[in-house]
């Protein structure tokens, strides 16, 4: 045992030198740390002991339990339900986070179309119920915007909440309380028609775009700092996976002949109940980031539970070395704040890739898209009762594309999937340009531009989509991350809601040519991930932020040499 304990675990290499006739790497050195974070002599003789029992044991296909206790377990038995064990505990995490997390951002965005014309009628009755006097038709279309730009607004404030959400209660807790909203929101949509109330339909929205807004800006917080670094991004790019999986969702839920009828229209809105239901049922039962518990708590065993449990019984040596070097790098600091990212030099490539990159999503004309899809469909001649099951296609399309570039993210690299991506989405981009200018001159022009529509969405899902979460976990360290991640969010959220508002001026303006500032969009991002956005695979968090170092201060006889991140004396976020 150790004789005087330490406040926390240092795996440093320089600390011992390897025992004589100890036979063990530097990896298994590292391991002669007990749980508590103290470490002596004795306690890395210990290890080198169990370390030989181990292999001795192995050898003849047994497995060491404690000391003088053996269990009987092949070596490739064992190896298989160790892998086993991992994937399945960080599948579990993933689908956790993520069922109430971004896929309450996509259904709740798609169950607000089903319902349009029901909910317009139903607030023109409740009005002149009150008053004997019924609401003139642009109020009513004013009533209905509000309705729909509630939840962009309420997605700005939960943005701006995840950030001290994610510092105080943790990243799990936060997404379990963040389903206090989702409830209230719930019940509220279901009792809304029985009241005679239209403004309980305003405050649900409100309250659901919260629910979003944290969500979006902790799930990949969350999963970024659970996974390994060699399956970061793709477990992160589940984010993109399951906001395009809500999407769908809420298009197939709402159909006329599921819940998007004139009499169950309330129970539709209230579904978004069921998502919330089952991350309160099963997040509990997972384990918090590790990340979280080492640096911002500072709980050494807690973080081993942690990590013992998203990897298996594996070797944890490396990556608890990691998490202690960073540990170490941010000892004494504080949260940053928001406003701060923006002052400092250290972080200058990353706050501009954070707003350009992010600016470019929302900007790059997908949303848009997905509004001019009707009509386009429509110019087709697809019937009119018949373009919902269309539109439900184009969700699909974001679906497979999100869940192909999950699985070769960390093969070809974020930088690749992003420059492709708005490549593409510029070609589909002015090829749909062309056949809405030509569409009265040739028969087969609508039949193109509703294959562009398919072609640009899927283009959308390769690189966009999944991969600009990606930035706010990647670029910035422990410190910073909580407040990138608000900027990030509320820089989404204020983008979608300007999209929303003047997208039907753009229409009106440009005609056929209302593409052309989307595209100018997609060539601007592919050119700054180009020339800027450095190449984050299979790199631990360290090694981003000592490149990115180098990168602000690109003459080292100019620049300061980089110890970590930057010390802030002031209260916490």
């Amino acid at each position: 045992m150790c004789t005087r304990p330490m406040p926390s675990c240092h795996l440093g290499r320089s600390t011992f030198q390897n025992l004589p006739g100890a036979g063990l790497s530097e990896e298994e050195l590292q391991l002669g740390v007990n749980c508590t974070g103290a470490a002596t002599l004795q306690g890395l003789t210990e290890t080198a002991d169990v370390q030989k029992r181990s292999r001795a044991c192995l050898s003849r296909g047994v497995r060491c339990v404690g000391r003088g206790r053996t269990k009987h377990l092949q070596p490739k038995r064992q190896a298989g339900v160790h892998a086993q064990t991992q994937g399945r505990v960080l599948l579990q995490t993933i689908c956790a986070a993520g069922i109430g997390g971004t896929f309450q951002f996509g259904y709740n965005l798609s169950i607000i179309n089903a319902p349009t014309v029901h909910i317009q009628e139903f607030t023109n009755q409740t009005w002149q119920a009150r008053t004997g006097q019924p609401l003139p038709d642009h109020l009513i279309l004013i009533m209905w915007s509000l309705i729909v730009s509630l939840y962009p607004l309420g997605g700005l404030f939960g943005a701006l909440l995840a950030g001290p959400l994610a510092v105080m209660l943790g990243r799990k807790k936060s997404l379990l309380v963040n389903n206090v909203f989702v409830v209230a929101a719930a019940v509220l949509f279901g009792f809304s028609h029985r009241a005679g109330s239209f403004e309980m339909i305003m405050l649900g929205r409100l309250l659901m775009g919260v629910s979003a807004g944290v969500g979006m800006s902790i799930q990949p917080m969350y999963l970024g700092e659970s996974a390994p670094k060699e399956f970061r991004g793709a477990v992160t790019m589940t984010s993109a996976i399951f906001a395009a999986l809500g999407i769908v969702m809420g298009q197939v839920v709402g159909l006329r002949e599921l819940l998007g009828g004139r009499q169950v229209w309330p129970l539709l809105l209230a579904s978004c109940l069921v998502p919330g239901v089952l991350q309160l049922a099963s997040l509990p039962l997972l384990p918090e980031s590790p990340r979280y518990l080492l640096i911002d708590r500072g709980d050494t065993e807690a973080c081993l539970a942690a990590l013992q449990r998203l990897r298996g019984t594996e070797d944890l040596a490396v990556e608890l070395a990691e998490l202690e070097e960073e540990r170490v790098a941010c000892e004494g600091l504080r949260a940053w704040r928001p406003w701060e990212l923006f002052q400092d030099r250290t972080l200058r490539r990353q706050v501009v890739s954070l707003v350009v990159l992010g600016s470019a999503m929302e900007l790059c004309g997908n949303d848009s898209m997905y509004a001019y899809a009707s009509s386009v469909f429509r110019e087709a001649g697809i019937p009119p009762e018949k373009v919902q099951y269309a539109i439900i296609g184009t969700g699909c399309c974001e679906l497979l594309t999100a869940c192909i570039s999950c699985m070769v993210i960390e093969r070809v690299g974020r930088r690749v999937l992003l420059i492709g991506g708005y490549c593409l989405m510029t070609c589909w981009g002015s090829i749909f340009t062309a056949a809405l200018c030509l569409q009265s001159s040739f028969p087969w022009m609508p039949y193109l531009a509703m294959s562009c529509i398919f072609a640009f969405i899927l283009s959308f899902g390769i690189g966009p989509a999944g991969v600009t979460g990606i930035l706010a976990t990647e670029l910035f360290d422990q410190m910073a991350r909580p407040a990138a991640y608000m900027v990030c969010g509320a820089l989404m959220w204020i983008m979608l809601f300007l999209v929303g508002l003047g997208f039907p001026f753009i229409m009106e303006g440009l005609s056929y040519f209302l593409y052309v500032p989307f595209l100018v969009v997609c060539v601007c991002g592919a050119i700054y991930t180009g020339f800027f956005l450095p190449e984050t695979k299979g790199k631990t968090f360290l090694e981003i932020s000592e490149e990115l170092h180098r990168l602000n201060f690109p003459e080292r006889s100019q620049g300061p040499p980089w110890r970590g991140p930057k010390v802030i004396q002031s209260t916490e976020l």
